[in-house]
């Protein structure tokens, strides 16, 4: 096993590749390698093939990135499979092994495997072939990348903390299935969405200073609603990563807007906790940056644009018309599993109720009961 010196505070990461059925290319070998260092320490970095048949400028190549390369003799796809999964679950039980475990296939079908790692408390990175993997695999591992498009896989934020991003990631329906875990992610994503709703005001104040307030009330809360930090989400392919319950992942919940938005901002809440606001600052700008221009686009062009959502049309409302107050959302009832709940919001002026809506999220019901209540002010 690796001779390194380990860092104490620095988790401990293993690749293994299986170069059976995959190209390599110096491209992907640097890609792996980043991606692993990126995750902590690369202790253990093992390419499985039949050297003596590739071109030595390969496997060159591969042991200056610091690969072993592990050879083979042919006779067979599943003399690598099992040599692979062999060392692999060796080295797991030694006492000072690895934490972090990245397996690189071309099928990935290490079902097995994964769960003898998981089994040891190892987090389990796969990249594996598009159309190859074992239909359990997505909700075995930690994470799961496919391999044909693996220089583009969208990078969250390095944690120096992953036991935070761990916890960004679990949605309440896995912690109620799985109560060894303890928490879920709601008091990150609370954090987040505060962390979110600063940041992107700063964002747009120094971006567009020409822009009035109420234009700028807009834009912002356009760029952080629900559809726009689901499309981050979806850009940053969270919906495979959530840790969630078997219902919800029977009701397709890796598609749910609400949930991806969520999510999202529990990531973000947990990046801030792990590595501060400046950090969290230069990871969401690129993101704030690829969606402003459209929006700002769409709210030039109409004065009525969907970009000023009933919440904000109502606090202007109530600004213009009743005074310096703002409208209160409170939630007055939830049903429905915890996968997909139904909440009711009702919106005050006062001790005065103007709407009650009714949505898959607070927001969803937020922005119904505004809706309800423009209506019924006849300012909709």
């Amino acid at each position: 096993m690796s001779t390194s010196t380990v860092n104490p505070n620095s988790k401990r990461v293993a690749l293994y590749w299986d170069c059976q059925t995959l190209k390599i290319s110096p491209e992907r070998a640097n890609f792996l390698v980043e991606f692993s260092r990126n995750q902590g320490e690369l202790v253990l970095c093992h390419a499985y093939f039949n050297w003596t048949e590739k071109s030595p400028n390969y496997a060159e190549s591969l042991k200056t990135l610091g690969f072993q390369q592990i050879d083979i003799p042919s006779g067979g796809r599943n003399r690598i499979d099992h040599k692979l999964i062999v060392d692999c679950v060796n080295y797991a039980v030694e006492p000072d092994a690895a934490e972090i475990f990245i397996i690189v296939s071309g099928d990935g079908n290490f079902p097995s495997l994964g769960h003898i790692l998981k089994s040891r408390q190892k987090k389990v990175i796969m990249f594996v072939q598009r159309g190859g993997f074992s239909p359990d695999l997505l909700d075995m591992a930690d994470e799961s990348h496919i391999i044909e498009s693996l220089e583009d896989v969208p990078r969250l934020p390095a944690f120096r903390d992953l036991s935070l991003l761990n916890l960004a990631l679990i949605h309440r329906s896995y912690a109620n299935e799985h109560p060894e875990v303890g928490q879920n992610n709601e008091t990150l994503e609370f954090l987040g969405d505060s962390v979110l709703n600063f940041l992107s005001t700063h964002f747009i104040y120094r971006l567009y200073p020409d822009l009035n307030e109420s234009q700028l009330t807009r834009l912002r809360s356009a760029l952080v609603d629900e559809t726009q930090l689901a499309d981050f989400a979806n850009y940053l392919e969270l919906g495979k990563k959530m840790k969630l319950g078997k219902g919800a992942i029977k009701d397709k919940a890796r598609k749910n807007d609400s949930l991806l938005s969520d999510t999202f901002e529990a990531i973000i809440g947990a990046y801030f906790l792990d590595s501060g606001i400046e950090s969290v600052r230069n990871f969401v700008e690129p993101l704030f940056e690829s969606a402003a221009e459209g929006l700002l686009d769409r709210k030039l062009k109409a004065e009525s644009s969907i970009l000023l959502d009933a919440k904000n049309r109502f606090q202007e409302w109530v600004q213009g018309n009743l005074g310096p107050t703002q409208p209160k959302y409170e939630t007055i009832a939830q049903s429905g599993p915890d996968h997909a709940p139904d909440f009711t919001v009702e919106v005050k002026v006062g001790n005065q109720v103007y709407g009650v809506g009714k949505g898959r999220s607070k927001k969803e019901a937020e922005k119904r009961a505004a809706e309800l209540a423009l209506k019924q002010v006849g300012a909709l």
